[in-house]
């Protein structure tokens, strides 16, 4: 898993083999965003696998594109966009939907005990349209402020807080059905 510790020499070691020089700033800045990244992964391709392919193929889009990064912006809300990106583009890939036909069984994302449940909030996941689904992983799988979620999904302030909302009140009236119809 390309979280904390077991991933990252993975990321690490596809940066390094890029043949780039200052690898290790670049490296020190990124290793502590890989754990958010590949949470946001899961969140948004609801795969383990897929996220930490996702994830790794972003840390290498980033280090590629590392000089388009304005001066003095935040490393976090780039590279989680380019995680989102990444997310994106490969669900719209053609050879996406040839190899993998229907979505699969749920899998976990997070480390929940009880397995009825997750499957049951990962299908609700699914149900969100992309964009809701981002800004919802951002707020509450991440704990990003409103301001960084709206620069990670190229939005307003107004609209990260709308599509969260709006995410909320979908997942609820999916997880609770009882209590949303009384």
């Amino acid at each position: 898993m390309l979280g904390t510790d077991a991933g990252e020499p993975a990321t690490v070691a596809a940066l390094s083999s890029s043949g780039a020089e200052g690898i290790g700033e670049f490296e020190a800045e990124l290793r502590p965003l890989l754990g958010p990244a590949l949470r946001l992964a899961a969140a948004m391709r609801l795969d383990p696998q897929d996220a930490e392919d996702a994830v790794q193929e972003a840390a290498l889009r980033a280090w590629r594109r590392r000089g388009n990064r304005h001066e003095g912006t935040a490393l976090r809300p780039w590279f989680l966009a380019i995680v989102a990106n990444q997310c994106r583009e490969t669900r719209r890939g053609r050879w996406f939907s040839v190899l993998r036909g229907e979505p699969q069984a749920a899998a976990p994302v997070s480390g929940g005990t009880d397995p009825a449940a997750t499957i049951d909030v990962v299908d609700a996941l699914r149900r969100l349209s992309g964009p809701t689904r981002l800004a919802v992983a951002l707020r509450f799988y991440l704990d990003l402020p409103f301001e960084e979620v709206a620069a990670v999904a190229g939005c307003s302030v107004e609209a990260a807080k709308s599509r969260v909302r709006r995410g909320v009140a979908e997942l609820a009236a999916v997880l609770r059905p009882e209590e949303a119809t009384a």
